[in-house]
């Protein structure tokens, strides 16, 4: 299964004019364990999906408390630079949607 079909939210914000946080949620702790699980989402993944050097992704960080993933990314250009093409960080969670999470299967009906 893909991220999107076992998180409840997947979203981006900025934390600075430099940082862009992205956060994951789930409503089942069984999906959140899934997904924490399978090892997929790292500063790796990130680096190759966001098309940055490695050491511009700040980490990944798992919060059992809240069921939660918060993973933080340098930008490739601050907020306030003519070139920034999202101001609030606020559409930068696209890539994540369609990463595959292995050990998830689709429920049969």
């Amino acid at each position: 299964m893909k991220l999107k079909d076992l998180a409840t939210v997947i979203r981006s914000k900025n934390a600075s004019p430099f940082v862009t946080t992205l956060d994951v949620f789930f409503a089942s702790r069984e999906n959140y364990e899934t997904v924490k699980a399978s090892g997929v989402l790292t500063k790796e993944l990130l680096a190759k999906l966001y098309k940055l050097p490695l050491d511009s992704v700040l980490g990944v960080w798992f919060v059992d408390d809240c069921q939660g993933i918060k993973m933080s990314i340098l930008k490739h250009v601050p907020s306030d630079h003519p070139l920034a093409a999202d101001l609030y960080g606020a559409q930068q969670n696209a890539p994540l949607l369609d990463v595959e999470i292995p050990g998830s299967e689709v429920p049969e009906v």
